[in-house]
């Protein structure tokens, strides 16, 4: 049987509670989370963060609000939960990235270009497939509440890369190898984000990024390890 969050563990330092209050255990409750989630999703683009309410989605999704309220406490919990699934794809996209060594910068300059330009359009991509998903990454810049949901996602990408990084190149200076995954995670974002809220410099800018990545990080590991 579904359990009841702990109130006092989710919610913010302002008192705002972040979690959905049940997880659904049956395809009914799932359904109904769906369509909270993509009327949410619909309205971000209609109205904007601070017009939209429970009201309005429960409106758009056709449900009546103690059905919302079963699920999610407030606005802010649903945009929580569409910003824990994005970057939770995000992530899992990474992590199959350096599973595979396409991290480990063991190639050309040209290979290394290819692969970390071909890694931010998978990115991308899964913000423009999510519900909402280019709309929520904004919400994440802009609303001090959230910010924490892509901080969380950051802290974990940085912490995968630099163990990578560092069972490839151990002879490299750990903090130097720390401080090259957390630029180039936090460069990486900023660079995904501009992209997506202007398409059209995708092709000039996300190559020249790549380069700039793959030449600092040459510069930082020296020749593959024998």
């Amino acid at each position: 049987m579904p359990k009841t969050k702990n109130p006092k563990s989710s919610a913010t330092a302002d008192g705002i509670d972040l979690h959905m209050k049940l997880a659904p255990a049956q395809d009914r409750a799932r359904t109904t989370i769906e369509q909270i989630i993509q009327a949410t999703a619909d309205l971000l683009g209609e109205v904007g963060i601070e017009r939209i309410s429970t009201n309005l989605v429960c409106e758009r999704a056709g449900i009546t609000p103690p059905a919302l309220y079963r699920y999610f406490p407030n606005k802010y919990a649903i945009l929580h939960e569409m910003g824990r699934r994005l970057m939770e794809a995000e992530d899992a996209i990474v992590f199959r990235w350096l599973e595979s060594g396409s991290g480990d910068r063991d190639t050309s300059i040209e290979q290394q270009i290819a692969r970390q330009v071909e890694l931010g359009r998978a990115l991308r991509q899964v913000a423009l497939s999510q519900p909402g998903g280019v709309w929520i990454l904004r919400v994440m810049r802009s609303v001090p509440t959230l910010r924490e949901v892509r901080a969380e996602s950051t802290r974990v990408v940085i912490e995968a890369i630099y163990q990578r990084l560092r069972s490839v190149w151990p002879k490299v200076d750990a903090a130097r190898l720390r401080a090259a995954a957390t630029l180039s995670t936090n460069l990486s974002t900023a660079t995904n984000e501009m992209i997506l809220d202007e398409p059209e410099l995708e092709d000039d800018v996300s190559r020249e990024f790549a380069r700039m990545i793959a030449l600092y990080y040459a510069d930082l590991l020296g020749p593959m390890p024998r």
